[in-house]
């Protein structure tokens, strides 16, 4: 047991990951999808166990960092209609047909999908982005932090992509997504609470969309989606250089944990 805690003491980081990774994958077959609240899970397992009580107060204060000034509350979900309502007029303009058997939701669905979906995915967000990315910066730029942890993140919802419940599009979307996501997070001080806002945006508005298309018309759009997302990451890139391409040496993390070890 010594030897083990003393392990995950030194490479906190990769006992996250391995947490995370077999967690979801075991529970995948028996519900027939993945848990969005492992990363949550694990998260505070590992800073248990590693960090104490200081460093999950130090996760907590990343998500309830609110003060970032009045613009990022609109930034955050604007960026996701962008995409998502861009795909959605791109795919009319190319032919595409709204299905015959779409609805459009009730006032009352609307406002009970947001409770619903605060349930859900933006509760990775502690684990990969308040966590991991701050970790993996360590060494490396911002760019190839993030691509690292894309990566990873992608090959988590592994099970979703087997099953037929996401397309294979979202492999391009999951890369794009991460780069909105650390920018996100970086340029508003790592304000957890926006990227978990993004994350929420993302899924609430796929709520409403998703349901638009069928067939080879949603196919399309879902490239659509994947295109207008790596789009706007690229142009996130190519725009704001210095955050992405600074030297490694100049980045710790400072909301969550100090006490690094290793990974």
């Amino acid at each position: 047991m010594n030897s083990l805690m003393t392990w995950i003491k030194r490479h906190p980081l990769i006992t996250f990951f391995i947490l995370t990774y077999a967690l979801t994958w075991a529970t995948a077959p028996l519900i027939g999808g993945v848990i969005p609240q492992i990363p949550f899970l694990t998260v505070g397992i590992v800073l248990a166990l590693t960090e104490g009580r200081q460093g999950l107060k130090a996760l907590l204060r990343q998500a309830t960092h609110w003060r970032v000034g009045w613009k990022w509350y609109l930034i955050a979900p604007g960026i996701v209609m962008a995409f998502n309502f861009g795909a959605v007029g791109l795919n009319l303009l190319l032919g595409a047909h709204i299905s015959p058997s779409y609805e459009p939701y009730s006032v009352a669905y609307l406002v009970e999908g947001i409770f619903i979906v605060m349930l859900f995915g933006m509760w990775e967000e502690p684990g990969w982005t308040g966590y991991a990315l701050p970790r993996l910066r360590i060494g490396r730029s911002l760019l190839l932090a993030t691509l690292i942890l894309a990566v990873l993140r992608t090959l988590w919802h592994l099970p979703l992509f087997l099953s037929g419940d996401i397309p294979w599009s979202d492999v391009v979307l999951n890369v794009a997504a991460q780069v909105i996501i650390s920018w996100l997070y970086y340029r508003t001080n790592r304000s957890l609470l926006m990227v978990m806002l993004l994350h929420f945006s993302s899924n609430y508005v796929a709520e409403v969309v998703f349901s638009l298309f069928v067939g080879g018309d949603f196919t399309q759009f879902a490239w659509l989606q994947a295109a207008l997302a790596s789009l706007i990451a690229l142009g996130l890139i190519v725009f704001d250089r210095q955050l992405w391409f600074a030297p490694a040496s100049s980045e710790q993390p400072k909301m969550v944990a100090e006490s690094v070890v290793g990974v």
